[in-house]
């Protein structure tokens, strides 16, 4: 079985100076990204609706 050692963070803040300063809780982005996968969801239901309504005329 593997011991994992404690990460050290300072020295991973060094390297990597972005890390800690996004929240980890709700990135805007992955908001934004549901907000825009919603209103393409119901923008493909609109084109479908009127592609129906088409075909039936």
């Amino acid at each position: 079985m593997d011991v994992e050692e404690p990460i050290d963070v300072k020295a991973l803040q060094r390297r990597f100076p972005w890390v800690g300063i996004a929240s980890i809780d709700e990135p805007d982005l992955a908001s934004r990204y549901r907000e825009i996968m919603a209103e393409a969801r119901r923008d493909r239901m609109i084109v479908e609706a009127i592609d129906t309504v088409r075909r039936s005329a």
